[in-house]
């Protein structure tokens, strides 16, 4: 089954949150990769980059998670897939166009929505209610 995650989920697996615990034992029963396009791999690193920005961790820990990250990918937790990019702008125009007046989701979750439809994911994992709303109304199953 194609799983795809988005930075919520993706960084709560790194860095201790109120999420941590679900996303790990998420990931502990999962017993297939989750998939990262080259848009929520990038994102995911900013967002850890910007944790350190913000001081909530140091730059010696953002540097281990993103190091960790890269070794959990290269171990198979992660499947990197390429979605082109006119596809994606695609993609998240019509699901703008469908919900965005009816479920005001901002446009960065709206490209995760996209990229999952288009790597053909079946599961969305999310901590931001509203993007799992989205990825909901658009036919993905939400977890964890």
């Amino acid at each position: 089954m194609v799983t795809y995650a988005d930075s919520s989920f993706l960084i709560s697996l790194y860095i201790d949150d109120n999420q941590s615990e679900a996303a790990r034992s998420y990931l502990a029963k999962n017993p297939h990769p989750i998939t990262l396009t080259l848009f929520s791999k990038s994102e995911a690193q900013h967002a850890l980059r910007m944790s350190a920005f913000r001081g909530d961790i140091s730059e010696v820990e953002m540097t281990r998670y993103l190091l960790v990250f890269e070794r959990d990918r290269d171990e198979g937790i992660y499947e990197s897939v390429h979605v082109d990019g006119e596809a994606l702008f695609q993609k998240t125009a019509q699901l703008s166009h469908r919900y965005a007046l009816s479920l005001g989701v901002r446009y960065p979750d709206m490209l995760h929505v996209a990229s999952a439809l288009l790597v053909k994911a079946r599961r969305f994992l999310t901590f931001d209610s509203r993007q799992g709303k989205l990825a909901k109304s658009a036919g993905l199953e939400v977890r964890p």
